[in-house]
């Protein structure tokens, strides 16, 4: 990530399958007794085609391709670093291996790779990529996989889920979250993202498989860094607990997550804070302000003005090595709470909002 700079500039991703060829899951609609398919193809493809053209670069015909040639284009027009983003389990692995195939598939590899367009559409840009790693939400794990069938067999399988995607990936990728936000794991399976008892368990099978993918990683690439992000919101965080795990701390902050005012990013200052706790460098993984509903007080001006401040706060701190903006795009995938679909710093249908000129605006006047 930014391998040239002290501090990483990124923007996250929330809908890998864009990227990949992969089907887009369905919407999540409260109260997740109703769910829907509802992307509507055109627009934005349109204008994915007219950033290419602008490059004078071949338009590809494989829409993921595509795809992921104008995201590369669009990322370094504003000056970005690296992007975080899911790399589902189920892309690599639709239904689990047979259990005796474990150790063949192992030397052999996947048989496809879904995700090698993103990474070399990014790569030829100079913008690094920071896949999440292994992460247990329902719509991620291959069909029918769960730890509640057997936390043993789960953790064999993510063990070599991770050592297959780092091995294929070395020289490529440096570094790798593994699973997502543990210390939240509960609020997960309570909103529908997760599902069974493991993930509502105590520290054992939760430091067990943090512990297998850490192994994982550095067994295949020793060079590579891990990091463990956290929602760092709320509450006491026992960030020690965490770092056992990783090399990186990621911190996960979304003040107006709940009320849309004060507009106040000056709660990421509490990276700082816990970058000396946790001895280890500490990147602001996930930080974002969504530009409505407007009926909740939302509105694309203050949006412009978080980002404005959290760019600039995150820079600013002493053992923070970078960030990350949630999210690219808004789309027509969408989730419970209403605001979680409104993130994006640009509209699907609408195009780039305030926030998305503001992010260039502040990386320029950083970077002088």
């Amino acid at each position: 990530m930014g391998p040239d700079r002290r501090f990483s500039f990124g923007i996250n991703l929330d809908d890998p399958w864009r990227y990949a060829g992969a089907q887009e899951p369905k919407s999540i609609i409260f109260p997740h007794l109703l769910s829907l398919s509802l992307r509507e193809r055109g627009g934005f493809e349109r204008t994915e085609e007219a950033t290419i053209a602008l490059h004078h670069q071949p338009i590809p015909q494989d829409e993921a391709d595509r795809a992921s040639l104008a995201l590369a284009d669009s990322l370094k027009s504003i000056g970005a670093d690296f992007v975080r983003c899911w790399f589902p389990w189920r892309f690599f692995e639709p239904v689990p291996l047979p259990l005796g195939t474990l150790g063949s598939t192992l030397d052999a590899g996947y048989e496809k790779w879904p995700m090698d367009g993103l990474v070399k559409a990014l790569k030829a840009q100079g913008i690094s990529v920071l896949p999440v790693l292994a992460c247990g939400y329902s719509r991620f794990l291959p069909a029918g996989l769960s730890p509640d069938a057997g936390p043993d067999e789960y953790l064999k399988r993510a063990q070599l889920h991770a050592r297959l995607l780092v091995r294929h990936y070395r020289g490529d990728i440096s570094t790798w979250q593994i699973e997502n936000e543990p210390d939240w794991w509960a609020m997960h399976e309570a909103g529908g993202w997760r599902s069974g008892a493991s993930w509502l368990e105590g520290s054992g099978f939760r430091d067990a498989l943090l512990r297998t993918l850490n192994d994982a990683v550095h067994l295949e690439d020793p060079r590579a860094s891990t990091m463990v992000n956290l929602e760092a919101d709320e509450g006491r965080l026992d960030v020690a607990e965490y770092a056992k795990f990783c090399d990186v701390l990621g911190l996960d902050f979304y003040p107006n997550y709940k009320s849309s005012e004060p507009v106040d990013a000056s709660v990421v200052r509490r990276a700082r804070d816990f970058a000396r706790v946790a001895e280890k460098p500490v990147m602001i993984a996930e930080t974002g302000y969504p530009s409505g509903p407007s009926a909740l007080g939302y509105s694309k001006e203050k949006q412009a003005d978080y980002v404005c401040q959290a760019l600039k706060e995150a820079h600013s701190l002493d053992g923070v090595i970078g960030i990350g903006i949630w999210r690219y795009l808004d789309t027509s995938w969408t989730s419970f709470p209403p605001q979680e679909n409104h993130f994006g710093l640009i509209d699907e249908k609408a195009g780039p909002k305030d926030a998305w000129y503001a992010y260039g605006r502040v990386l320029k006047e950083i970077r002088g």
